[in-house]
């Protein structure tokens, strides 16, 4: 779909609009009964336009992303009533499909033993003549009798498995479905020079992952969840924000009336935060009662230093530093050496030490210093050359730098990098993460 030309303002518009979706993507303000009923119209929009049959109307709120996982793995009992109740479905029309299902199985299975006996009969009649030994009637008729009743059976056991599978089928996940029918309609995006959903997926990305739908039933589909801003398990996916700025600035997005209808859901569903579809049901994670971020470049990330960044309605809380989250085990206390080098995941282990500081893991965890010498990009500091603990780091040299500039509290930072296990030399290992010679480091006049 092409771009709209740039109006007057856009620019200025555009960037407001950012700022004002971006705020809505971290909303946490308590949803009202107006709010759910407006999310659910939204949903009913999105599944009428992706699905071949009407709204189920099988909506399960949760409160956290325990009690999604809970809701995911109980899926096929949460949509069998629903599914059964439409159109008068009761326990005559379960009885009734499960005999004339029963039926088909046991007849397709006795065509199949019929269709064996005859070859079965002639095949052994042959085996014995081969081995020289003639089998009596009694010997061969059980033979093609064996046989027989085991083609049937293993043709019942496959046409009962598919049964089953085509069953299960109609509890599957649509979100492959959603997902087709609203990429187009999320195409178009710039205000002129501003690609609006990409700015919003810079700002944005980092907060949600398919982590949440960690447990979720599958029954042999990928279980695709949408968030605010796009969809879990691909971050590259768009939510609605260049389509909706320019809806909301006049411009023609060339949509039908399904297409509209589709827009105005997705943006009706970004008060919930989660949302996972199946056939006969939606099951929605609804915003968590704090969420506490942090500005880092042009993104914002959950971070808090001083307790939860994410408290949820049930109770259930979840640390984060820095973007990163953090085991409660280890988020309110300063973790001893043994358990930073235990954390397998190194992400988690790195913002646990920066936390501390690494001057002090240093001290603590005992480093052996290799070399140290002047830093010549920052006149009056050092560079220090660790080596790291066996098994620990993915490399066993460890560079200790100071910032060139102090922080926002005024004070100078020491920050560590891995460098490369064959370099002694702390100049050359500022050079190499500096991607220059070591000579060229050397003449620099300041690092920033």
């Amino acid at each position: 779909m092409p771009d709209e030309a740039a109006a007057p303002g856009d620019a200025t518009f555009g960037s407001a609009f950012v700022d004002r979706w971006v705020r809505g993507s971290i909303d946490v303000t308590p949803l009202t009964e107006a709010d759910r009923r407006g999310v659910e119209a939204g949903l009913a929009a999105l599944h009428e336009a992706a699905v071949g049959h009407p709204w189920h109307g099988n909506v399960v709120w949760v409160r956290s992303p325990q009690e999604l996982a809970r809701a995911l793995a109980n899926a096929p009992a949460l949509m069998r009533g629903p599914y059964l109740a439409v159109a008068g479905r009761a326990r005559a029309f379960r009885v009734a499909k499960a005999l004339s299902q029963g039926t088909m199985v046991l007849g397709y299975a006795f065509i199949a033993a019929m269709v064996a006996f005859l070859p079965s009969y002639y095949a052994g009649s042959m085996v014995s003549r081969a081995a020289g030994y003639q089998l009596e009637g009694g010997g061969l008729l059980a033979v093609v009798v064996l046989v027989t009743i085991v083609t049937g059976l293993a043709a019942a056991a496959v046409l009962s498995r598919a049964a089953i599978n085509s069953a299960r089928n109609v509890f599957a996940p649509i979100g492959a479905e959603i997902e087709q029918t609203v990429q187009p309609i999320l195409a178009p995006g710039r205000l002129g020079d501003l690609d609006v959903a990409a700015a919003v997926r810079r700002r944005t990305g980092g907060l949600w992952d398919e982590r949440l739908l960690d447990g979720a039933w599958t029954e042999g589909a990928k279980v695709r969840g949408f968030h605010r801003d796009g969809m879990l398990h691909d971050p590259s996916v768009p939510g609605a924000a260049g389509p909706a700025a320019l809806r909301e600035l006049g411009g023609s997005l060339l949509l039908d009336a399904p297409g509209q209808a589709v827009l105005s859901g997705l943006i009706d569903v970004r008060r919930a935060l989660v949302w996972v579809p199946y056939a006969w049901l939606t099951v929605v994670l609804e915003p968590p009662v704090q969420m506490h971020t942090e500005q880092a470049g042009e993104g914002v990330r959950l971070h808090r230093e001083d307790g939860p960044a994410l408290v949820w309605a049930d109770g259930q809380v979840e640390f984060y530093l820095h973007g990163v989250r953090i085991p409660a085990e280890l988020a309110g206390r300063e973790p001893t050496v043994r358990e930073l080098h235990a954390e397998r995941n190194s992400e988690v282990r790195r913002v646990l030490i920066e936390r501390e500081g690494w001057t002090h893991y240093i001290s603590r965890a005992g480093l052996r210093l290799v070399s140290q010498a002047p830093d010549p990009g920052n006149p009056g500091r050092e560079l220090r050359l660790y080596r790291t603990p066996a098994r620990v780091f993915d490399s066993d040299r460890l560079l200790l730098m100071t910032n060139g500039s102090p922080d926002r509290t005024g004070a100078l930072r020491h920050y560590a990098e891995l460098v490369p296990g064959t370099l002694n030399d702390p100049v050359e290992a500022a050079a190499w993460q500096y991607g220059v010679p070591a000579d060229v480091y050397r003449e620099l006049a300041r690092r920033t």
